[in-house]
């Protein structure tokens, strides 16, 4: 299940990537580096194995809580709160794919 979430996570990421980078769509307060990291985040995920989930979930929940702390000085950003939901998904699936 992890990987079917990374997948949908690399192509929300990936799409992002491409509407600020070569579209110019943006809500004022996007950072193409951002959509980046994310992308990166979500790559990895889809080839971590054993303990370094574990690492490979923390990073991604320090991420989640700094990009959302940053929305609220910066703006809400509809596209950026369903990316973290698709990791928050990630996260857990990982409870899943441990059984």
């Amino acid at each position: 299940m992890l990987r079917v979430i990374c997948i949908i996570g690399i192509f929300i990421c990936g799409y992002m990537l491409y509407l600020t980078e070569y579209v110019g769509v943006c809500l004022g307060h996007c950072d193409p580096t951002n959509y980046s990291l994310g992308f990166l985040w979500f790559l990895v995920g889809m080839f971590v194995r054993g303990n370094v989930r574990i690492f490979w979930a923390i990073l991604g929940i320090l991420g989640i809580l700094y990009f959302v702390f940053r929305e609220f000085f910066e703006g809400f950003c509809l596209y950026c709160t369903i990316i973290h939901l698709v990791a928050v998904c990630a996260i857990l699936s990982l409870k899943t794919d441990l059984k």
